[in-house]
């Protein structure tokens, strides 16, 4: 009757993941090519990020990259895996979150030496955690977003710009605008990252995203500032 019980609840448990589990494709372009592949599925509790360089991009920059938040209620992370691997940088760490004493426990499975604790605030998520996140929070006009990056308290202040129709992968759909600041609250020195999420939290440069106007949010579309010319996602497709 016990073993009954339990394979129920296990049953249940993982229909309600099957609920709210999502897959969208995007790709990263330049100059209208694209140079990275990014493929992120949510399943109610885990979010994965796989980032790989195309092809011509990769005579330039390597990148196959891998980034996995466990996370509770409001995707608030318990964990970030990061698996870095880049033409002339790697990574392979995990940091978990004690967010009662504010830490973030650091752990380097290549070089103990960068194995560290450091404080963040009791809302900071990662990067992509804290985009989620943000689906869930556009009936607000503007807010604050917290982000651990490169082991750095960041202020994301957000406010909604405009509502704007764009020709999409779904079709020409309604889309909310939306900007985004960074701001290093401890304005401490910046380690080394991945260039992905190094690039885009940044303090002298607005990251834009446009999210459609529905009940899912979907982020159909980002802008990054670079010079000479900007950084665009694009949503190639998205299944629930």
């Amino acid at each position: 009757m016990k073993r009954l019980h339990n394979f129920l609840i296990l049953s249940f448990l993982f229909s309600i993941s099957l609920i709210f589990a999502s897959e969208m494709q995007l790709s990263i372009r330049y100059l209208g090519l694209p140079v990275v592949r990014v493929k992120i599925t949510d399943n109610g509790n885990e979010l994965k990020v796989h980032a790989k360089a195309t092809t011509i991009a990769s005579i330039a920059a390597k990148m196959d990259n891998t980034y996995i938040s466990e996370y509770t209620d409001d995707y608030l992370s318990s964990s970030y895996r990061k698996i870095i691997k880049q033409k002339d940088y790697a990574e392979d760490r995990i940091i978990n979150y004690d967010r009662i004493n504010m830490i973030a426990k650091r752990k380097s499975y290549i070089n103990e030496n960068i194995t560290k604790d450091y404080p963040i605030n009791g809302m900071s998520r990662d990067f992509f955690s804290a985009l989620f996140y943000l689906r869930g929070k556009l009936n607000e006009s503007k807010g604050d977003l917290w982000l651990d990056a490169n082991s750095l308290i960041w202020k994301a202040p957000y406010e909604i710009v405009k509502k704007e129709i764009i020709r999409t992968t779904l079709g020409k759909v309604e889309t909310i605008k939306v900007k985004i600041d960074f701001e290093n609250v401890n304005e401490l020195e910046k380690e080394r990252s991945d260039m992905l999420t190094n690039n885009l939290v940044n303090d002298e440069k607005s990251l834009y995203f446009w999210f459609t106007a529905d009940e899912q949010h979907i982020p159909v579309k980002a802008k990054f500032e670079m010079k000479p010319f900007p950084v665009i996602w694009k949503l190639d497709s998205y299944k629930d």
